[in-house]
């Protein structure tokens, strides 16, 4: 815990905000997410005072693109996005496996909206993310504004339980590899 503060004041997140990340990744496919998300905040933020949302575009959506709004960060890019995750109170993803597996590592409470179609995160992450217990689950198709604000409230700060991830992986393949030698 002592660890997050400080990673969290470095930052420059106060002890007595509600940090909410949201991010999409590197290709462009996010931007709806990211404007559904943007409508949300006003509402979110209405049931979390003091929430601050910090909004990554990535390389491929223009941040002047998105809109605007009161008390929101809009940046086109994070250097070391993985320690304000870590730091954040809420994440808000597209479904990823990098950026899910880190959250659930850190033990974060997440929303993630997996891409219709996408059976990597369909199906793959969302499986993986299950066995975890990590994470709440989301579809893009019938998240309304009002719904993802809901959501927000109900998961910003929310202890969680989720299974540890193992850390060994490279000892282990090292070792069935060395089998075979």
């Amino acid at each position: 815990m002592a660890e997050r503060e400080a990673l969290r004041a470095e930052l420059g997140y106060r002890p007595d905000e509600q940090v909410c990340i949201v991010t999409v990744g590197g290709s462009g496919v996010g931007g709806h997410l990211l404007r559904r998300v943007i409508a949300a905040f006003p509402e979110a933020r209405e049931r979390v005072p003091g929430l601050r949302m910090v909004v990554v575009a990535g390389p491929r959506i223009d941040p002047a693109s998105l809109p605007a709004a009161d008390g929101l960060e809009v940046r086109a890019y994070v250097h070391e996005l993985y320690r304000h995750l870590a730091a954040c109170d809420l994440a808000v993803v597209q479904g990823g496996l990098t950026t899910c597996m880190e959250l659930a590592a850190c033990g974060r409470p997440f929303l993630y909206f997996p891409l219709r179609h996408h059976f990597e995160q369909s199906f793959h992450v969302a499986h993986r993310l299950d066995r975890y217990r990590a994470g709440g689950r989301m579809d893009y198709a019938t998240s309304t504004p009002a719904a993802i604000a809901a959501a927000i409230a109900e998961e910003i700060g929310r202890p969680t339980s989720y299974r540890p991830v193992e850390t060994d992986g490279a000892a282990r393949a090292a070792a069935l590899i060395a089998e075979l030698l």
